[in-house]
């Protein structure tokens, strides 16, 4: 058997929305979309919810989740990153439980409009590619920009992009998108430190599914969409 594990980290601290991941979104705390999305995946066969927060880790639990240990001070501030949060889980459960995966994937709780079948979709590619790592994607502009500091506009896409008028003939271009879903081989994301590590793969989502709640305007966009993710998804066969 193949034992892949879901990751989804959620401090309890959040400077863009207060209490972020267990506000109420379409009904439920942010968090248990997630969740539900990781139970719908045939794929995996282990949910834990990393995080340093009681309440999260109560309502997780609720949810049919695991949270074996509560993450420490060290890996919740501000600037402490998932990658080493994971680390420190993986090297606890490791050591306390005997458990090492096969496979991680880190579902992060910002990305509501995921399913369990973007779950699959990824981690089915990982297999067939038999590549190190995936990260799903979404499509973007083909002509991107910085600015300096007189806000003179500075191209950083390729400059091929400004020779054709038809956008037809240009690459396609793509943006993280969230990122919905990352998956990676566990000996992987161990030496590496990194869920982007070379040879990744990218698995496409649609863009208008790709919200990442940051900030309180993506919070009620992506409600709408949430909300309306049917009707949309049946207006949008008129157009095939």
């Amino acid at each position: 058997m193949t034992h892949i594990l879901a990751v989804i980290p959620a401090r309890g601290g959040s400077k863009g929305i207060l209490n972020k991941n267990i506000r109420s979104f379409a009904g439920k705390p942010l968090i248990i979309h997630t969740i539900e999305a990781a139970k719908q995946s045939r794929h995996i066969t282990k949910i834990v919810v990393s995080t340093d927060s009681k309440k999260i880790a109560d309502v997780a639990k609720k949810y049919g989740a695991d949270v074996p240990f509560l993450r420490p001070p060290e890996f919740s501030g501000d600037s402490s990153k998932v990658t080493d949060a994971i680390m420190h889980l993986c090297e606890k459960m490791r050591k306390e439980k005997a458990y090492k995966p096969d496979y991680i994937v880190l579902l992060q709780p910002t990305s509501p409009l995921r399913t369990g079948a973007d779950i699959d979709g990824a981690l089915d590619l990982l297999f067939e590619r038999k590549a190190p790592a995936v990260v799903s994607v979404c499509r973007t502009e083909q002509l991107l920009f910085t600015k300096d500091e007189n806000d003179a506009l500075v191209l950083v896409s390729d400059k091929a992009f400004l020779t054709s008028s038809n956008r037809q003939e240009l690459r396609d271009t793509y943006k993280l998108d969230g990122s919905m879903v990352y998956g990676i081989r566990t000996d992987v994301f161990l030496r590496e430190r990194s869920f982007l590590p070379e040879g990744v793969i990218g698995y496409e989502t649609p863009r208008w599914r790709s919200v990442d709640i940051d900030e309180p305007e993506d919070f009620l966009v992506g409600e709408l969409l949430f909300r309306n993710r049917k009707k949309i998804e049946q207006s949008l066969k008129k157009f095939h």
